[in-house]
């Protein structure tokens, strides 16, 4: 009986409840650690200005997308809840309404699924302190205009100029063509 006992023990906890790398979820079809992933490596890129707030917004949609598809097929993985807070921090620091609601949101699946961890303890409060509609940053304003406005290109063909004598084409002979005199036209 004994046996018996320990090795259900051994075997309930030998099974996991996280994600397999192997499962794929959202439109993306990505696995638990590339969401992960993908999530980490927005922040960096649209902190140092290579992502304007919309890109960067839209590379999120779709990683949350994939993060609830994940959530809802394994509600117990280990790394939800550290994703989940990633992912609603990201939102918070993007401008918009829609950022702001998917920061919130976010914020409070963390806090509902792992209440008693540090993330959701972080994201408690964070949604008491409440989430601000950040406006559109300054850089990413200029880095627009700049993208709009079309860079002078440099001319490729030559200036055309009138010149005093004329450069034999294709279908020119040689030799300029005879002029007709005067007397040749009459009849005499």
């Amino acid at each position: 009986m004994k046996v018996l006992a320990l090795l259900l023990l051994v075997l309930s906890q030998g099974a996991s409840s996280n994600a397999p790398a192997d499962q794929y979820f959202g439109q993306l079809k990505v696995s638990a650690l590339r969401i992960r992933y993908e999530i980490m490596q927005v922040r960096p890129r649209y902190e140092t200005h290579k992502l304007l707030p919309e890109e960067a917004s839209h590379l999120l949609v779709l990683n949350e997308d994939a993060f609830y598809k994940w959530a809802a097929a394994y509600p117990k993985d280990a790394w939800l809840a550290s994703t989940g807070y990633l992912l609603a921090q990201l939102f918070a620091e993007l401008p918009g309404n829609d950022a702001r609601n998917r920061a919130i949101r976010a914020f409070t699946y963390v806090k509902v699924h792992f209440p008693n961890t540090t993330y959701g303890k972080e994201s408690a409060t964070a949604l008491k302190k409440g989430i601000a509609v950040r406006p559109d940053p300054d850089w990413a304003v200029a880095m627009r205009a700049a993208r709009q406005t079309p860079s002078p290109s440099p001319s490729t063909s030559p200036s055309v100029s009138p010149s005093t004598s004329p450069s034999p084409g294709p279908s020119s002979s040689a030799s300029p063509a005879p002029r007709s005199s005067p007397a040749r036209g009459r009849a005499a």
